[in-house]
């Protein structure tokens, strides 16, 4: 870290400035019925105020207050000159009193950082071991899948068609494991604070790139795209995994056609999944995107939709899921629309 990451913004300085001029036009205009201790207390807020943002506006705060409370209020007015010694010790204190505010400020500071620090700390070390005693029997369990038909895939014995029905249990259950493990590394990943990388990508990039990782388990389910050419500015390999794990929810919870859409809603881009299912009653609506939680008994940890809300969440988004007017459950994952990508410059014609 850089001592410049330190630094308070300009805004604190400015706020303290504003601070102190506020006082004293609150001063001038209340000086004839207030006495000098009287005015000289009005400052104390101010210097408080400016301790919200760093010990250096604090400190501003209590000079320009000492300066402007001599200037305006002090006998001899309007002028930097000190005739009653007393008036010393009040300035003295003045400035004392905005240090020590300051100084508690800076250390308050401090302890909501280590707190937090320590929260986190506590709250990752909670996450990884409930993530551990959640899928330890999800994990073993594709493993003892692959364990088992690769070796009868491996029996000399074994005809040629059931070979190949045990190989491609190999690649089922291999992809399921790389698909739990992903999403255990990205909860892991959010649960720490990484900040995705964004940058601007399709929508049907996108989705095209999630339904290829998802082509195995769809078979022959039909599948809508109405996406038009939005772009959204994310972490492509990060939102990939969400776009995934929306997919395979559905595959599993939901029945065809599952339909994507996007639209832009004023400053926000809706995506939306939508199946064709059951539905979500109200009461799991509630709790389907917490970690480990299974609206059925179908396969999984329960952290799919854990990772969309995390993932949605760290790029500044929401998701919700709904009923659907045709029938089964709608997730719609919520995106700040930023401005669009500038447009690429023309290319130079070359010279004949």
């Amino acid at each position: 870290m850089t001592t410049t990451a330190l630094r308070p913004p300009a805004w604190g300085y400015a706020s303290a400035v504003a601070a102190v001029a506020l006082v004293t036009a609150i001063g001038l205009v209340a000086h004839p019925q207030l006495a000098l201790g009287d005015i000289g207390m009005l400052y104390l807020p101010a210097v408080m105020l400016a301790a919200l943002a760093g010990r250096g506006p604090a400190l501003l705060a209590s000079s320009l207050a000492v300066v402007a409370f001599d200037l305006c209020f002090v006998p001899p007015r309007f002028r930097i000159v000190v005739e009653n010694p007393r008036h010393i010790v009040t300035f003295a204190v003045m400035f004392a009193a905005g240090l020590a505010i300051a100084t508690l400020a800076e250390r308050l500071r401090g302890q909501v950082a280590l707190a937090r620090a320590a929260a986190l700390k506590a709250q990752t070390e909670e996450l990884r071991s409930a993530l551990l005693s959640s899928v330890s029997h999800d994990l073993r369990t594709p493993l003892a899948v692959i364990t088992a038909a690769a070796s009868s895939a491996n029996d000399p014995a074994v005809a040629p068609a059931t070979r190949t029905e045990l190989l491609d249990a190999v690649v089922a259950e291999a992809a399921r494991l790389e698909r739990m493990l992903a999403n255990l590394l990205q909860l892991t990943r959010v649960a720490t604070g990484i900040v995705p990388v964004r940058e601007w990508v399709p929508l049907d990039e996108l989705c095209g790139a999630a339904l290829a990782r998802v082509e195995a388990q769809l078979g022959a389910r039909e599948v809508v795209i109405d996406v038009g050419d939005l772009a959204v500015p994310v972490d492509p390999v990060v939102f990939e995994l969400a776009l995934v794990n929306l997919l395979d929810n559905a595959i599993k919870h939901g029945a065809p056609p599952i339909v994507i859409t996007a639209a832009r809603r004023g400053d926000r881009i809706e995506l939306a999944v939508t199946d064709h299912g059951r539905g979500v009653t109200a009461a799991d609506a509630e709790r389907v995107f917490e970690k480990f939680f299974r609206a059925s008994s179908a396969p999984g940890a329960g952290l799919g939709l854990a990772v969309v809300r995390a993932v949605v969440i760290a790029h500044g988004g929401a998701v919700r899921v709904e009923a659907d007017p045709t029938g089964g459950a709608r997730f719609v994952l919520e995106l700040p629309a930023a401005p669009p990508p500038p447009a690429a410059p023309p290319l130079l014609e070359a010279a004949p």
